[in-house]
């Protein structure tokens, strides 16, 4: 950046400027519920023209499919899933975006050339943790339904306290021609690990999703 105001950590990574906007937690909070569907509703509508990126951390190991952001584009007003019928599910999540909500009374507020909030000191940030992007294939079987099971997890533990990002998952896969898989997220607490799950007629083998990690910063 040509002018403006920079801040840098240790390691010399910049942790905020003037021309870019830090993830920030809009909202936060827990969910206590059954396999059969979770819905989560915000505070408030979140007001970007994108979907914000919902992060999740179950409290047990748990199965996370049928992944939705509710609402549309300048108003988002929830998030929903499903696990396993029968089996309870609870856990905690919060919501990011690149945006900034002028909240605190006194402190420090950062703006940009356009006049766009970057910063305030009183909104919570996130910083993105890891992300899994190779993953070893576990195999395959088939569903009583006749439709292709494949699995495949990565060496990436569960427990650092880190949230999953929640968009990847709610997106469905290509298969072999025009047909769709649906993905599904596994927490293995058991097992320290995370295994993703693609139901469909005619899936490849190789598997390009990444997976993304964050948490708030405290």
């Amino acid at each position: 950046m040509g002018y403006g105001i920079k801040f840098t950590n240790n390691s010399n990574t910049v942790t905020l400027d003037s021309e870019f906007s830090r993830l920030v937690v809009l909202e936060k909070g827990s969910w206590n519920g059954t396999g059969s569907g979770v819905s989560v509703q915000f505070a408030k509508p979140v007001t970007t023209a994108e979907p914000p990126l919902i992060f999740v951390r179950p409290g047990l190991s748990t199965t996370l499919c049928f992944c939705t952001v509710q609402g549309s584009s300048g108003y988002w007003t929830g998030f929903s899933f499903r696990g396993i019928v029968g089996q309870a599910t609870y856990g905690n999540w919060f919501i990011g975006a690149f945006k900034a909500e002028p909240t605190a009374t006194y402190g420090f507020r950062l703006w940009d050339a356009a006049g766009k909030l970057l910063f305030d000191s009183g909104t919570p940030c996130a910083q993105f943790t890891r992300s899994i992007s190779r993953w070893s294939y576990l195999g395959s079987s088939s569903d009583p339904q006749g439709q292709t099971v494949l699995r495949w997890t990565a060496q990436s533990p569960l427990s650092g306290g880190d949230y999953m990002l929640l968009n990847n998952v709610a997106m469905d896969i290509a298969g072999g021609t025009s047909r769709q898989g649906n993905l599904y997220a596994i927490w293995e607490y058991q097992n320290d690990r995370l295994v993703m799950r693609a139901v469909g007629v005619d899936l490849r083998i190789a598997f390009f999703v990444t997976i993304v990690f964050a948490k708030p910063v405290s």
